[in-house]
C-alpha cells in the first residue's frame, strides 16, 4: 500500500476511535512511525487529509455502489441494497457523521463536495421511490417526494449524531445501524401499498433479527 493510502486509512482509523477533533497530523505521523515531513509530503493539512477521505467514502461507497433497479432487481430490494450501502459506508466513515457541521465549516472544499454529492444521492433515491411508485409497492403523491426524501435523508444523515446525544454508552456497534435502518423502515410503512405488505414485513423482520443478533453478539 502506498504511503497516501496508509495515511488515509491510518487517519480513518484514529478519527473513528479517538474522534476527529482529538487526532491531529502528528498523531497520524507517530501512528504510521513516518516522519510528519513525509505526511506533508502527500498531504498539507488534517483538513486536506479528511476532504480525500470523504472523496473515497462518496466515489467508492455511495455513488459506485448506489444500486439501481433493473429486471433483476426488483423495487424495494434496490431500497434495501441502498440502505445497506448507507449504513455499513456510516460505519465505516463514523467520525464524519459525528461532527458534520463542525467539519463542514471548518473546510469550504469538503462542504462544496458534500454538497454536490448529496444532490446525486438525492436524484437516485428519488429514482428509487418512484420506482416503487410505478410497481404499484408505494403510494405518495408526487408533490410530496421532495421532502419523503429529505426525511428519508436527515435520518440517514443525522441518525448516528443523535444516537451519541441520547445514549451514555457512546460505542457505537452494528446495532445502531440496524436501528437506523428500522427507523427508515418506519418512515416509509405508510407508504407501501397492500400488494407488497408482505415483502415490506419480511424485510423488516430481517432488520429486526439483524439488530437483536447484534445485540447479542
Amino acid at each position: 500500500m502506498k504511503t497516501r493510502d496508509k495515511i488515509i486509512q491510518a487517519s480513518i482509523e484514529l478519527f473513528n476511535d479517538q474522534g476527529e477533533r482529538n487526532v491531529t497530523t502528528n498523531h497520524i505521523a507517530a501512528h504510521l512511525s513516518i516522519s510528519p515531513g513525509n505526511l506533508y509530503y502527500h498531504f498539507r493539512n488534517k483538513e486536506d487529509i479528511i476532504l480525500s477521505i470523504y472523496e473515497e467514502y462518496a466515489r467508492s461507497l455511495i455513488i459506485e455502489t448506489m444500486p439501481e433497479v433493473t429486471p433483476d432487481v426488483k423495487p424495494l430490494d434496490a431500497i434495501i441494497l441502498y440502505m445497506d450501502v448507507v449504513f455499513h459506508a456510516m460505519m465505516k466513515f463514523r467520525f464524519f457523521y459525528s461532527n458534520l457541521p463542525v467539519l463542514l465549516a471548518k473546510n469550504p472544499s469538503l462542504h462544496d463536495k458534500y454538497v454536490e454529492v448529496q444532490s446525486i444521492i438525492s436524484t437516485r433515491v428519488s429514482e428509487l421511490l418512484l420506482s416503487l411508485k410505478e410497481a404499484d409497492m408505494m403510494t405518495f403523491e408526487q408533490a410530496d417526494l421532495p421532502d419523503i426524501v429529505s426525511i428519508l435523508r436527515l435520518v440517514n444523515t443525522f441518525w448516528l449524531s443523535f444516537y451519541q446525544t441520547q445514549n451514555n454508552d457512546k460505542d457505537i456497534n452494528d446495532a445502531v445501524f440496524y436501528q437506523g435502518v428500522l427507523k427508515i423502515l418506519v418512515i416509509i410503512h405508510p407508504y407501501i401499498t397492500d400488494s407488497a405488505m408482505d415483502e415490506f414485513l419480511e424485510a423488516r423482520a430481517m432488520y429486526r433479527q439483524r439488530c437483536q443478533d447484534s445485540v447479542a453478539a
